[in-house]
């Protein structure tokens, strides 16, 4: 019997921006030296200071998931 190797799948890491004035949220990829509470960039809606609020991975869905969730 022959094993298959499975794949390392990998998470796509992003980074969530939240505005403390309007309560905008926008989200980016992550950027090396991003943490929690670290300033962001000018919010896009009001022009405040934004903070980062999150750091979170998604992996990706594969072939089968995303043909299922279509039906």
């Amino acid at each position: 019997m022959w094993l298959k190797k499975k794949k390392k799948i990998t998470p796509t890491v992003y980074t969530e921006e939240m505005c403390p004035r309007c309560g905008n949220k926008d989200k980016r990829n992550f950027d090396e030296g991003d943490y929690i509470y670290k300033i962001g960039s000018n919010c896009k809606k009001c022009s405040e200071v934004t903070m980062i609020s999150a750091i979170y991975g998604e992996y990706p869905m594969e072939k089968k998931q995303k043909q299922s969730q279509e039906l």
